[in-house]
Protein backbone atom coordinates (compact mmCIF):
# COMPACT_ATOMS: atom_id res chain seq x y z
CA UNK A 1 0.00 0.00 0.00
CA UNK A 2 0.94 3.27 -1.10
CA UNK A 3 2.71 5.55 2.31
CA UNK A 4 -0.01 8.28 1.55
CA UNK A 5 -2.70 6.07 1.26
CA UNK A 6 -1.91 4.07 4.41
CA UNK A 7 -1.70 7.74 6.26
CA UNK A 8 -5.04 8.35 5.21
CA UNK A 9 -6.37 5.18 6.84
CA UNK A 10 -5.19 5.59 9.95
CA UNK A 11 -6.37 9.24 10.16
CA UNK A 12 -9.97 7.38 9.16
CA UNK A 13 -8.98 5.12 12.44
CA UNK A 14 -8.18 7.02 14.74
CA UNK A 15 -10.74 7.87 17.24
CA UNK A 16 -11.89 10.92 17.22
CA UNK A 17 -11.60 13.46 20.54
CA UNK A 18 -14.77 13.98 22.66
CA UNK A 19 -16.26 16.77 22.71
CA UNK A 20 -15.72 19.37 25.61
CA UNK A 21 -18.97 19.45 28.03
CA UNK A 22 -18.96 22.96 27.77
CA UNK A 23 -17.98 25.65 25.08
CA UNK A 24 -16.84 28.48 27.08
CA UNK A 25 -16.15 32.06 25.01
CA UNK A 26 -14.10 34.60 26.25
CA UNK A 27 -12.36 38.13 25.22
CA UNK A 28 -9.23 39.83 26.03
CA UNK A 29 -10.50 41.78 28.76
CA UNK A 30 -7.60 42.30 31.85
CA UNK A 31 -7.41 40.79 34.40
CA UNK A 32 -10.57 38.99 34.46
CA UNK A 33 -9.40 37.15 30.97
CA UNK A 34 -6.22 37.75 29.61
CA UNK A 35 -4.54 36.69 25.89
CA UNK A 36 -0.91 37.26 25.47
CA UNK A 37 0.95 37.55 22.05
CA UNK A 38 1.51 33.80 22.43
CA UNK A 39 -2.21 32.93 22.55
CA UNK A 40 -1.29 31.72 26.56
CA UNK A 41 -4.24 32.30 28.62
CA UNK A 42 -4.56 33.77 31.96
CA UNK A 43 -6.69 36.09 34.07
CA UNK A 44 -8.73 35.85 37.43
CA UNK A 45 -11.73 33.96 35.39
CA UNK A 46 -9.52 31.75 33.68
CA UNK A 47 -7.67 30.27 36.46
CA UNK A 48 -10.93 30.24 38.51
CA UNK A 49 -12.28 27.95 35.55
CA UNK A 50 -9.52 25.99 35.35
CA UNK A 51 -9.71 25.21 38.72
CA UNK A 52 -13.75 24.53 38.70
CA UNK A 53 -13.35 22.24 35.90
CA UNK A 54 -10.46 19.96 37.76
CA UNK A 55 -12.60 20.19 41.39
CA UNK A 56 -16.57 19.40 39.07
CA UNK A 57 -14.83 16.80 36.11
CA UNK A 58 -16.59 18.99 33.55
CA UNK A 59 -14.23 19.74 30.80
CA UNK A 60 -14.08 23.05 29.23
CA UNK A 61 -13.31 24.30 25.67
CA UNK A 62 -12.10 27.79 26.35
CA UNK A 63 -11.68 29.75 23.11
CA UNK A 64 -10.99 33.50 21.59
CA UNK A 65 -11.80 33.15 17.87
CA UNK A 66 -14.93 35.20 18.41
CA UNK A 67 -15.07 38.95 18.55
CA UNK A 68 -16.65 39.63 21.84
CA UNK A 69 -20.45 40.86 20.80
CA UNK A 70 -20.62 37.83 18.58
CA UNK A 71 -19.42 35.62 21.43
CA UNK A 72 -22.36 36.42 23.51
CA UNK A 73 -24.59 35.95 21.00
CA UNK A 74 -23.18 32.26 20.47
CA UNK A 75 -23.80 31.58 24.37
CA UNK A 76 -27.02 33.25 24.06
CA UNK A 77 -28.06 30.65 20.76
CA UNK A 78 -26.28 27.65 21.32
CA UNK A 79 -26.71 25.08 23.64
CA UNK A 80 -23.72 24.15 26.08
CA UNK A 81 -21.78 27.31 25.32
CA UNK A 82 -21.29 29.74 27.30
CA UNK A 83 -19.45 33.37 27.98
CA UNK A 84 -17.52 34.91 30.06
CA UNK A 85 -16.66 37.71 31.95
CA UNK A 86 -20.57 38.72 31.74
CA UNK A 87 -22.22 40.92 34.12
CA UNK A 88 -25.42 40.63 35.07
CA UNK A 89 -28.11 43.48 34.53
CA UNK A 90 -31.92 43.76 34.44
CA UNK A 91 -32.16 43.61 30.56
CA UNK A 92 -29.36 40.26 31.09
CA UNK A 93 -30.92 38.35 33.81
CA UNK A 94 -33.60 35.85 31.49
CA UNK A 95 -30.79 35.32 28.95
CA UNK A 96 -28.42 33.39 30.11
CA UNK A 97 -28.15 30.33 32.97
CA UNK A 98 -25.48 32.04 35.80
CA UNK A 99 -23.51 29.53 36.74
CA UNK A 100 -21.02 30.98 38.83
CA UNK A 101 -19.59 34.33 40.34
CA UNK A 102 -15.99 35.10 39.06
CA UNK A 103 -14.84 38.22 40.51
CA UNK A 104 -16.88 41.23 42.16
CA UNK A 105 -16.78 44.96 41.04
CA UNK A 106 -19.10 47.77 39.65
CA UNK A 107 -18.91 49.96 36.66
CA UNK A 108 -17.61 53.70 37.10
CA UNK A 109 -16.35 56.75 35.52
CA UNK A 110 -12.54 57.14 35.60
CA UNK A 111 -10.52 60.10 34.81
CA UNK A 112 -6.66 61.09 35.00
CA UNK A 113 -6.04 61.89 38.84
CA UNK A 114 -5.26 65.52 37.91
CA UNK A 115 -8.45 66.45 36.01
CA UNK A 116 -11.22 68.11 37.48
CA UNK A 117 -14.28 65.56 38.59
CA UNK A 118 -18.00 65.55 37.30
CA UNK A 119 -20.14 66.21 40.57
CA UNK A 120 -22.82 64.11 39.18
CA UNK A 121 -24.28 62.76 35.74
CA UNK A 122 -25.51 65.90 34.32
CA UNK A 123 -21.93 67.26 34.50
CA UNK A 124 -20.54 64.29 33.02
CA UNK A 125 -22.97 64.46 30.17
CA UNK A 126 -20.76 67.75 29.06
CA UNK A 127 -17.66 66.07 29.36
CA UNK A 128 -16.27 63.29 26.36
CA UNK A 129 -16.74 59.60 27.35
CA UNK A 130 -14.72 56.52 25.79
CA UNK A 131 -16.20 52.57 26.43
CA UNK A 132 -15.51 49.29 24.97
CA UNK A 133 -17.87 48.74 22.51
CA UNK A 134 -20.50 45.60 23.69
CA UNK A 135 -19.72 46.11 27.51
CA UNK A 136 -22.50 46.39 29.74
CA UNK A 137 -20.55 49.73 30.67
CA UNK A 138 -21.67 51.06 27.12
CA UNK A 139 -25.70 50.09 28.03
CA UNK A 140 -25.34 51.92 31.71
CA UNK A 141 -24.31 55.06 29.33
CA UNK A 142 -26.88 54.51 27.04
CA UNK A 143 -29.61 54.05 29.86
CA UNK A 144 -28.19 57.43 31.28
CA UNK A 145 -28.11 59.18 27.50
CA UNK A 146 -24.53 59.71 27.67
CA UNK A 147 -22.90 60.46 24.79
CA UNK A 148 -19.77 58.55 23.97
CA UNK A 149 -17.08 56.38 21.35
CA UNK A 150 -15.93 53.39 21.37
CA UNK A 151 -13.03 51.18 21.27
CA UNK A 152 -12.32 47.97 20.54
CA UNK A 153 -10.06 47.19 23.63
CA UNK A 154 -9.76 48.81 27.72
CA UNK A 155 -6.22 49.24 26.68
CA UNK A 156 -6.99 51.74 23.92
CA UNK A 157 -9.74 53.51 26.18
CA UNK A 158 -7.35 54.32 28.60
CA UNK A 159 -4.65 55.22 25.96
CA UNK A 160 -7.21 58.15 24.53
CA UNK A 161 -7.83 58.93 28.51
CA UNK A 162 -4.09 59.34 28.86
CA UNK A 163 -3.76 61.66 25.66
CA UNK A 164 -6.51 63.74 26.79
CA UNK A 165 -8.67 62.57 23.50
CA UNK A 166 -11.69 62.25 26.11
CA UNK A 167 -12.47 63.15 29.48
CA UNK A 168 -13.66 60.18 31.41
CA UNK A 169 -13.59 56.27 30.64
CA UNK A 170 -16.82 54.24 31.84
CA UNK A 171 -15.24 50.46 32.76
CA UNK A 172 -15.20 48.11 35.27
CA UNK A 173 -13.40 48.95 38.47
CA UNK A 174 -11.03 45.78 38.63
CA UNK A 175 -10.12 46.85 34.62
CA UNK A 176 -9.58 49.82 35.14
CA UNK A 177 -7.13 49.05 38.16
CA UNK A 178 -5.32 46.47 36.38
CA UNK A 179 -4.71 48.60 33.69
CA UNK A 180 -3.24 52.21 35.25
CA UNK A 181 -0.86 50.29 37.54
CA UNK A 182 0.56 48.19 34.25
CA UNK A 183 0.78 51.55 32.47
CA UNK A 184 1.84 53.16 35.90
CA UNK A 185 -1.49 56.20 34.90
CA UNK A 186 -2.49 57.42 37.83
CA UNK A 187 -6.27 57.37 37.17
CA UNK A 188 -9.41 57.76 40.06
CA UNK A 189 -13.04 57.09 39.62
CA UNK A 190 -15.10 60.21 39.74
CA UNK A 191 -18.83 58.85 39.57
CA UNK A 192 -20.19 54.99 40.46
CA UNK A 193 -22.77 53.60 37.22
CA UNK A 194 -23.72 50.44 38.50
CA UNK A 195 -23.06 47.22 39.99
CA UNK A 196 -21.41 44.78 37.93
CA UNK A 197 -19.92 41.65 39.32
CA UNK A 198 -18.47 39.36 36.79
CA UNK A 199 -19.85 35.92 35.76
CA UNK A 200 -20.09 32.80 33.84
CA UNK A 201 -23.09 33.08 31.78
CA UNK A 202 -24.05 29.89 29.95
CA UNK A 203 -27.03 29.13 27.29
CA UNK A 204 -30.17 28.71 29.26
CA UNK A 205 -31.01 25.33 27.16
CA UNK A 206 -27.25 23.44 28.32
CA UNK A 207 -27.29 20.06 30.04
CA UNK A 208 -28.13 21.16 33.38
CA UNK A 209 -25.58 18.03 35.28
CA UNK A 210 -22.40 19.89 33.82
CA UNK A 211 -23.58 23.26 34.37
CA UNK A 212 -24.74 22.21 37.43
CA UNK A 213 -21.19 20.77 38.86
CA UNK A 214 -19.13 23.95 38.02
CA UNK A 215 -21.60 25.73 39.60
CA UNK A 216 -20.96 23.95 42.52
CA UNK A 217 -17.08 23.87 42.05
CA UNK A 218 -16.88 28.03 41.71
CA UNK A 219 -19.27 28.78 44.81
CA UNK A 220 -16.22 25.94 46.81
CA UNK A 221 -13.31 28.63 45.07
CA UNK A 222 -15.37 31.69 46.28
CA UNK A 223 -16.20 29.79 49.91
CA UNK A 224 -12.73 28.81 50.61
CA UNK A 225 -10.75 31.44 50.02
CA UNK A 226 -9.09 30.65 47.28
CA UNK A 227 -11.13 33.15 44.46
CA UNK A 228 -9.75 36.11 46.55
CA UNK A 229 -6.49 34.36 46.56
CA UNK A 230 -6.42 34.69 42.21
CA UNK A 231 -7.52 38.13 42.62
CA UNK A 232 -4.58 39.22 44.58
CA UNK A 233 -1.98 37.84 41.80
CA UNK A 234 -3.37 40.09 39.61
CA UNK A 235 -4.46 42.89 41.93
CA UNK A 236 -2.43 43.29 44.75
Amino acid sequence: MKPLALAGLLLLASPALPAADLTVYTTDYPPLSMLSDARQRSGIGYELLQQAARLSGVSLDIRTDLPWKRAQQAALKTANTCAYPLSRSPEREVLYRWVGLLHRGELGLFALNNAPSPGDLAAAARLRIVVMLGTTAENRLKEHKLRYSTTRTPADSLLMLQDRAVDLWAVHDVVARYYAQQQHIDIKQVLPLARADSWLGCNRDSAPLPANKLADALAQLQQNGEARRIARRYLP
